[in-house]
């Protein structure tokens, strides 16, 4: 029997691994994908108090290098489905693996949002994507169209110039979202050019990506954009569909939770960026890990003190 499922090893659910583990709590962490999240893709991090300017890939590593150390069970999982059966919870995974456990850490994260025009499923990986960090190489020496105007997108911008890419950026709206360093460091780079107040209405080619077609929100003036790649960052999407029976989630598919970050499923948490919250970050995951598990120790506590009378 195990006591905690954690779904999602991402910095929430690496940290709540530890902090279970720690609690003498027998502890699985299930991933569909590489661990670390979406932090595995992130080129460059100066924020997380205590390491300076750092990849994405060197926490994700030393987070991970950190649960393996403590003996923390890891399994590869895509999980479909969760049940809640009072003090037994059930976790379902595509392969129609079951597993059972006391509670669940829900920290399944977010995927990113497609734009929707013409042409994108189609150049999917034949010119567009949605990280510079995992494409950025293809696309040397060559120009490309980053959508967006938020952190991630002016972000990845600048790191693309790194790889000598030349960038147009192209947002909706007539101003940047992001903040001013990082506004201020892509103009540094002389390789970012900007077009706002407009949308993209094609992306155009046949076997590859060859130009895009963008138009101005307000006059409908349509041209083309003679780009080699599009990269897309228009915000993300919470990853819940497996949890609709649970009915948790609100009506953007966030999970609601409280100061404990439970659910209104006893046993049952949300963590990191799948939770509503304000500020989705590397520090604010981990927090959340750290007050999930704690949460889950006092519950599966009480969920066997009873048991055992």
């Amino acid at each position: 029997m195990i006591d905690v499922i954690i779904i999602g090893a991402g910095p929430g659910g690496m940290t709540a691994a530890i902090y279970a583990q720690r609690a003498n709590l027998k502890t699985l962490m299930l991933e569909k994908a590489a661990p670390g999240g979406k932090m595995i893709s992130t080129w460059e991090v100066e924020n997380y108090a205590g390491l300076g300017k750092v990849t994405g890939f060197e926490i994700s590593e030393k987070m991970f290098n950190h649960t393996q150390e403590l003996g923390i069970e890891y399994q590869y999982g895509d999980v479909v489905k969760v049940e809640d059966h009072g003090e037994i919870k059930r976790v379902i995974t595509e392969d129609g693996t079951v597993y059972e456990a006391y509670a669940v850490i829900i920290g399944s994260g977010t995927k990113p949002r497609k734009l929707g025009a013409p042409g994108e499923d189609r150049l999917s990986s034949k010119g567009i994507s949605w990280c510079a960090v995992c494409d950025g190489a293809f696309f040397k020496n060559k120009h490309v169209l980053v959508l967006g105007g938020g952190n991630s997108a002016i972000e990845e911008a600048v790191y693309l110039t790194t790889m000598n890419v030349t960038v147009t950026v192209v947002n909706i709206l007539d101003t940047l979202q992001a903040d001013k360093k990082a506004i201020e460091q892509a103009k540094e780079t002389g390789m970012i050019d900007f077009i706002l107040g407009h949308e993209v209405v094609s992306f155009n080619g046949d076997a590859k990506l060859e130009n895009v077609t963008i138009r101005d929100v307000k006059s409908h003036q349509e041209k083309v954009l003679d780009v080699q790649g599009a990269f897309i960052f228009i915000g993300q999407i919470p990853e819940t569909g497996f949890l609709d029976s649970l009915a948790i989630t609100n009506q953007y598919g966030y999970i609601d939770v409280n100061a404990r970050m439970e659910t209104k499923v006893p046993g049952i948490y949300g963590i990191g960026d799948v939770i509503d919250k304000e500020l989705r970050q590397i520090v604010t995951a981990a927090s959340d890990g750290a007050i999930a598990a704690q949460a889950a120790a006092k519950y599966i506590e009480t969920v066997k003190r009873l048991k055992n009378k």
